[in-house]
């Protein structure tokens, strides 16, 4: 400690704000590992072989569960219980639900889903449920954990979330808009009542309403990455 020539007095840092800082820096190279794995996979790793796809699933497993242990997250924290599902249930189905209706009302409008049977919607919703809770787990149990350390302002949290999960789907243009809105709102439910199993069955329904009910012209069948430019024969 030593006082300057105005008069002020420069302390050093406590151990508790050391911690404080390692504990920031440590959340902050967790996000940014975790963001720039998933970004290269979807750009230049899946577009040439799909020969990774295990070994990618697995490392990214495996870091992010030793990213939860280390960080001390419990599964309450992460959404894995059962006592919040009905709350989270019927909060998700009011914020959610008018917007099923409008993209159903906008698929029947476009002739979309004409062909649709009730095996095709089972088969995406059972299929697709592993898929969107991967998906859940990445963004509350991983992005959003890590990000509360350094932005602990609800809104604003929520808000870089939702632009990180916008932006894993580019560059499809509605998956990009669709999953920035939807992302913010699935932010906002699990911070008020945690339960990742209902988030993925949100999710899983939204997705199979997206895939069915609209035409592929504008879901480009949900392709994301170089795999858009395939679809819409442009790469």
């Amino acid at each position: 400690m030593r006082t300057r020539a105005d008069g002020v007095v420069d302390r050093p840092p406590t151990a508790a704000s050391l911690r404080l800082d390692r504990r920031v820096l440590a959340e902050a190279a967790d996000l940014v590992l975790v963001v720039t794995f998933l970004f290269v996979y979807i750009w230049v790793i899946e577009p040439r072989t799909q020969a990774y796809a295990g070994h990618g699933l697995a490392l990214f497993m495996a870091f992010t569960l030793l990213s939860n242990r280390r960080h001390g997250d419990t599964a309450a924290d992460l959404g894995i219980r059962l006592d919040t599902f009905p709350r989270a249930l019927r909060e998700s189905a009011v914020v959610f639900a008018p917007a099923l209706l409008l993209t159903l009302a906008v698929g029947m409008s476009l002739g979309g889903g004409s062909h649709v049977t009730a095996r095709h919607i089972t088969l995406s919703l059972l299929g697709g449920y592993p898929w969107a809770l991967f998906q859940q787990y990445g963004l509350q149990c991983v992005i959003g954990r890590r990000l509360r350390a350094l932005l602990p302002q609800a809104a604003a949290h929520d808000a870089v979330c939702a632009v990180i999960f916008g932006a894993l789907h580019l560059p499809n243009p509605l998956l990009t808009v669709v999953t920035f809105g939807a992302g913010y709102c699935f932010c906002a439910l699990f911070r008020r009542c945690p339960n990742l199993f209902v988030l993925a069955l949100v999710h899983v329904t939204a997705s199979t309403l997206l895939y069915h009910a609209l035409p592929a012209a504008m879901t480009h069948l949900m392709r994301v990455g170089p795999g858009y430019y395939q679809q819409s024969a442009l790469y």
